[in-house]
């Protein structure tokens, strides 16, 4: 029902504005409660708009953004945090496929895909562009060369794994913990520029 007549929705967007406010203290417990509690909706939409080995790594990347974003300056409507996690997730599927439309060798005019952001309001749009500016700018603030390159060229630009493994020396395995250890260098240098311990 709209108009906070659904007593169940009400009841979750409360929680969702405890939890908004406990992150943006840098309540670790509250990070990993609201990512169990809305894990499986991003995926979900996720799964619908990328490739199935692109899923988790753009799970991952969703909650990231909104995470920083929720510790740097706030979600201006925390009761409507399902709805950023939902528009973030699809903003960063959409940026996949053009990447890999950028990617393609072949020049099909009748096949080449138009995606257009579903439902993105201009405001919404500028607070994305200005959270990809800022996260971008803090990959390159970290001291480890190989970090900053992995992120900007995997999770940024879009390259293929494989060949980032092939470069670097690194199996597939080997290449997802160097990836992890490079996103909690990040978190890391986020929670110290917010002074989060």
């Amino acid at each position: 029902m709209p108009n906070g007549l659904d007593p169940v929705s009400d009841s979750r967007s409360s929680i969702d504005s405890e939890l908004a406010a406990r992150v943006a203290r840098g309540d670790r417990q509250a990070e990993t409660t609201f990512v169990r509690r809305h894990q499986r909706a991003v995926t979900l939409v996720l799964q619908t708009r990328v490739q199935p080995d692109r899923v988790h790594d753009l799970t991952q990347e969703t909650f990231i953004v909104v995470i920083a974003r929720m510790r740097d300056n706030g979600i201006h409507d925390p009761t409507r945090i399902g709805g950023f996690l939902r528009q973030t997730a699809i903003n960063l599927a959409n940026s996949e496929r053009r990447k890999y439309q950028r990617q393609r060798t072949d020049n099909d005019n009748d096949s080449i895909e138009v995606v257009v952001d579903e439902a993105l309001s201009p405001a919404e749009s500028l607070e994305f562009d200005e959270l990809v500016t800022f996260i971008t700018q803090l990959m390159n603030e970290l001291p480890m060369e190989r970090d900053r390159d992995l992120l900007n060229r995997y999770l940024v630009i879009g390259e293929d794994k494989m060949a980032l493994c092939r470069e670097y020396g690194l199996s597939s395995e080997h290449f997802d913990r160097v990836l992890h250890r490079a996103r909690v260098r990040l978190k890391d240098l986020l929670d110290k520029r917010r002074g989060v311990r």
